[in-house]
């Protein structure tokens, strides 16, 4: 009879790969789910403001999640409550940006400038972890800026105020990611969406007072759904940093800014300019550049 030694360090690369494996395939989904909201933000961003739109959002997903993590014992205020805030306010004046940024700019421009996050992320890391920065990723960077110019493509007679918006959402969603790393080492993905929704609930609703109109059947049933797709693309993507690091996550999480700019083409009609061309492709790529480097470090 033989025997089969398995080294502790080979078996820590199966679980690695396991754990890899795990993130990569609830990353792609909670890509897909956000890629299906989007649209659904565009199309309702005509009929709805965004402080609107956020506060159905919020309330249906706290509703929800209340009950489940109540009967699960979950204590509501949750581990490192101070960082849960705090991801709750960025990653809420962040949806409000991107919802301004879709409505006043096409669908496509506006999730890539979202997707600049990994950019701020690098740059918060250093501030916040006093992380170090390597020569590469100030390049990367540098890279990243250029395109965002080439993107905005700023013009005093045709510059619209929705590339600002967009920018500002990469901003706070990279300031957003960091601080979501950082409550998952002590916390469950429900917990940080519930907090999520409980801070931007309470953002939006004195805004709707005095503005907010009932929907219709179909928009009532279209806004739910909207609620119910950025829940499960929330979950999802929380549980995916269990399994990989944040800079793996960002990085498959950037699946999104392709499907989006084939949909925002098809669906939308939106024009695919050079610039958007030249712009998205620095910006995306400098992004997965600084996503790969920090992963290298890590490992």
């Amino acid at each position: 009879m033989g025997f089969v030694i398995i080294h502790e360090e080979d078996n820590h690369t199966i679980m690695s790969k396991r754990f890899l494996i795990n993130g990569l395939w609830l990353m792609l989904f909670a890509a897909f789910v956000y890629s299906l909201a989007d649209i659904l933000l565009k199309y309702l961003s005509s009929s709805f403001s965004a402080t609107e739109i956020a506060f159905v959002r919020f309330l249906i997903g706290g509703f929800i999640l209340w009950p489940i993590l109540t009967s699960r014992g979950i204590p509501l205020r949750g581990n490192q409550t101070s960082i849960l805030v705090l991801r709750g306010l960025c990653g809420t004046f962040s949806f409000f940006c991107l919802l301004k940024s879709i409505a006043m700019i096409p669908l496509a421009n506006a999730i890539v400038l979202l997707y600049t996050f990994p950019l701020f992320a690098a740059l918060f890391s250093v501030l916040l972890f006093r992380t170090v920065i390597e020569k590469a990723e100030l390049i990367l960077i540098g890279v990243g800026l250029v395109g965002i110019y080439i993107l905005m493509n700023p013009n005093f007679h045709t510059f619209n105020m929705g590339y600002i918006f967009g920018l500002l959402s990469g901003c706070l969603g990279g300031m957003a990611m960091v601080l979501i790393y950082k409550a998952r080492q002590t916390n469950g993905p429900l917990i940080i969406y519930f907090h999520f929704c409980l801070i931007g609930g309470l953002l939006s609703f004195p805004f709707i007072l005095s503005s907010f109109k009932v929907p219709n059947v179909q928009h009532g049933f279209l806004l739910v759904t909207l609620a119910l797709m950025l829940l499960i693309g929330q979950v999802m993507m929380n549980e995916g940093f269990k399994f990989c690091k944040a800079s793996e996550g960002s990085l498959i999480l950037m699946s999104e800014a392709v499907l989006i700019g084939i949909a925002g083409s098809l669906i939308f009609k939106d024009p695919v300019t050079p610039n958007f061309l030249v712009g998205a492709f620095l910006i995306v790529g400098s992004g997965a550049g600084l996503n790969l480097m920090t992963r290298r470090s890590i490992h």
